[in-house]
Protein backbone atom coordinates (compact mmCIF):
# COMPACT_ATOMS: atom_id res chain seq x y z
CA UNK A 1 0.00 0.00 0.00
CA UNK A 2 1.40 3.38 -1.01
CA UNK A 3 1.13 6.29 1.39
CA UNK A 4 1.65 9.89 0.30
CA UNK A 5 2.97 12.65 2.52
CA UNK A 6 3.03 16.41 1.94
CA UNK A 7 4.02 19.47 3.88
CA UNK A 8 0.85 21.09 5.25
CA UNK A 9 -0.04 24.62 4.18
CA UNK A 10 0.33 25.98 7.73
CA UNK A 11 3.98 24.90 7.82
CA UNK A 12 4.64 26.80 4.57
CA UNK A 13 3.02 30.10 5.56
CA UNK A 14 6.08 31.29 7.50
CA UNK A 15 8.39 30.48 4.57
CA UNK A 16 6.27 32.45 2.13
CA UNK A 17 5.83 35.37 4.54
CA UNK A 18 9.51 35.56 5.49
CA UNK A 19 10.76 35.30 1.93
CA UNK A 20 8.19 37.83 0.70
CA UNK A 21 9.04 40.33 3.43
CA UNK A 22 12.77 39.87 2.90
CA UNK A 23 12.45 40.34 -0.84
CA UNK A 24 10.25 43.41 -0.40
CA UNK A 25 12.67 45.05 2.02
CA UNK A 26 15.85 44.27 0.11
CA UNK A 27 14.39 45.13 -3.31
CA UNK A 28 12.73 48.20 -1.83
CA UNK A 29 16.09 49.43 -0.62
CA UNK A 30 17.60 48.84 -4.03
CA UNK A 31 14.75 50.54 -5.88
CA UNK A 32 14.02 53.57 -3.74
CA UNK A 33 17.15 54.45 -1.81
CA UNK A 34 20.45 55.77 -3.02
CA UNK A 35 22.84 53.22 -1.53
CA UNK A 36 26.60 53.13 -1.30
CA UNK A 37 28.07 50.34 -3.42
CA UNK A 38 28.85 47.96 -0.51
CA UNK A 39 25.33 48.39 0.89
CA UNK A 40 23.83 47.84 -2.56
CA UNK A 41 25.83 44.62 -2.93
CA UNK A 42 24.65 43.45 0.49
CA UNK A 43 21.02 44.24 -0.38
CA UNK A 44 21.40 42.39 -3.69
CA UNK A 45 22.87 39.36 -1.91
CA UNK A 46 20.03 39.45 0.63
CA UNK A 47 17.45 39.59 -2.17
CA UNK A 48 19.09 36.58 -3.84
CA UNK A 49 19.02 34.60 -0.58
CA UNK A 50 15.36 35.43 0.02
CA UNK A 51 14.59 34.38 -3.55
CA UNK A 52 16.29 31.02 -2.93
CA UNK A 53 14.30 30.63 0.30
CA UNK A 54 11.09 31.39 -1.62
CA UNK A 55 11.98 28.77 -4.27
CA UNK A 56 12.69 26.21 -1.54
CA UNK A 57 9.28 26.86 0.00
CA UNK A 58 7.57 26.45 -3.40
CA UNK A 59 9.40 23.13 -3.90
CA UNK A 60 8.28 21.91 -0.48
CA UNK A 61 4.69 22.74 -1.39
CA UNK A 62 4.81 20.97 -4.75
CA UNK A 63 6.73 17.86 -3.73
CA UNK A 64 5.17 14.69 -2.43
CA UNK A 65 6.85 11.86 -0.56
CA UNK A 66 5.67 8.36 -1.42
CA UNK A 67 6.23 5.42 0.92
CA UNK A 68 5.47 1.78 0.17
CA UNK A 69 6.78 -1.71 0.85
CA UNK A 70 9.58 -1.27 -1.69
CA UNK A 71 10.97 2.05 -0.46
CA UNK A 72 10.60 5.80 -0.28
CA UNK A 73 10.70 8.43 -3.02
CA UNK A 74 10.27 12.12 -3.68
CA UNK A 75 7.93 13.07 -6.49
CA UNK A 76 7.60 16.58 -7.81
CA UNK A 77 9.43 19.33 -9.66
CA UNK A 78 12.49 19.49 -7.40
CA UNK A 79 13.32 15.80 -7.29
CA UNK A 80 16.71 16.35 -8.88
CA UNK A 81 17.71 18.81 -6.18
CA UNK A 82 16.36 16.99 -3.13
CA UNK A 83 16.88 13.35 -3.91
CA UNK A 84 14.99 10.68 -5.78
CA UNK A 85 14.17 7.27 -4.45
CA UNK A 86 15.67 4.76 -2.04
CA UNK A 87 14.62 1.13 -2.05
CA UNK A 88 14.48 -0.37 1.44
CA UNK A 89 16.81 -3.19 0.36
CA UNK A 90 19.40 -0.53 -0.60
CA UNK A 91 19.09 1.53 2.60
CA UNK A 92 22.57 2.18 4.05
CA UNK A 93 21.99 4.90 6.64
CA UNK A 94 19.21 6.21 8.84
CA UNK A 95 19.76 9.17 11.14
CA UNK A 96 17.10 11.03 13.10
CA UNK A 97 18.41 14.30 14.50
CA UNK A 98 16.72 16.73 16.87
CA UNK A 99 17.41 20.45 16.66
CA UNK A 100 16.35 22.40 19.73
CA UNK A 101 15.32 26.03 19.59
CA UNK A 102 15.80 26.71 23.31
CA UNK A 103 16.98 25.18 26.59
CA UNK A 104 15.82 25.61 30.15
CA UNK A 105 17.91 28.00 32.32
CA UNK A 106 20.08 25.13 33.65
CA UNK A 107 20.70 23.83 30.12
CA UNK A 108 19.45 20.32 30.91
CA UNK A 109 16.20 19.97 28.97
CA UNK A 110 15.40 21.17 25.49
CA UNK A 111 12.11 22.66 24.36
CA UNK A 112 10.72 23.41 20.95
CA UNK A 113 12.63 22.52 17.84
CA UNK A 114 12.26 20.00 15.06
CA UNK A 115 13.56 16.67 13.86
CA UNK A 116 15.18 15.75 10.58
CA UNK A 117 15.22 12.25 9.14
CA UNK A 118 18.17 11.47 6.86
CA UNK A 119 18.09 8.36 4.69
CA UNK A 120 20.91 7.25 2.38
CA UNK A 121 21.13 4.41 -0.09
CA UNK A 122 22.24 3.65 -3.65
CA UNK A 123 23.87 7.03 -4.12
CA UNK A 124 20.79 8.95 -2.99
CA UNK A 125 20.23 10.97 0.17
CA UNK A 126 16.79 12.07 1.30
CA UNK A 127 16.21 14.53 4.13
CA UNK A 128 12.76 15.07 5.60
CA UNK A 129 11.90 17.38 8.47
CA UNK A 130 9.25 16.91 11.10
CA UNK A 131 6.90 19.56 9.67
CA UNK A 132 5.77 16.92 7.18
CA UNK A 133 2.27 15.58 7.87
CA UNK A 134 2.70 12.01 9.11
CA UNK A 135 6.42 12.43 9.87
CA UNK A 136 6.36 10.12 12.92
CA UNK A 137 4.73 7.28 10.95
CA UNK A 138 7.20 7.74 8.10
CA UNK A 139 10.17 7.73 10.50
CA UNK A 140 8.89 4.58 12.20
CA UNK A 141 8.48 2.83 8.82
CA UNK A 142 12.03 3.80 7.86
CA UNK A 143 13.31 2.54 11.23
CA UNK A 144 11.56 -0.80 10.64
CA UNK A 145 13.24 -1.06 7.25
CA UNK A 146 16.61 -0.23 8.83
CA UNK A 147 16.06 -2.90 11.50
CA UNK A 148 15.14 -5.45 8.83
CA UNK A 149 18.45 -4.63 7.07
CA UNK A 150 20.36 -4.91 10.34
CA UNK A 151 21.62 -1.33 10.18
CA UNK A 152 23.31 -0.01 13.30
CA UNK A 153 21.73 3.21 14.54
CA UNK A 154 23.57 5.76 16.66
CA UNK A 155 22.47 6.55 20.21
CA UNK A 156 20.93 9.92 19.28
CA UNK A 157 18.84 8.32 16.54
CA UNK A 158 17.63 5.57 18.88
CA UNK A 159 16.71 8.15 21.53
CA UNK A 160 14.87 10.31 19.00
CA UNK A 161 12.98 7.30 17.59
CA UNK A 162 11.90 6.46 21.13
CA UNK A 163 10.64 10.03 21.56
CA UNK A 164 8.27 9.76 18.56
CA UNK A 165 6.81 6.34 19.39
Amino acid sequence: MTRSYRYPAQSLVFGYAASGAGLAISLGLLGWAELAAPVAWAATAAAALFLVYFARTVCRQLNRIELDEAGIRFEGPAVGLLGGAIRWDELRLLELDYYSTRRDPEGRTMEGGWMQLKLRGAGQTIRIDSELDGFAALARAAAQAAAARGLALDAATLSNLEAIR
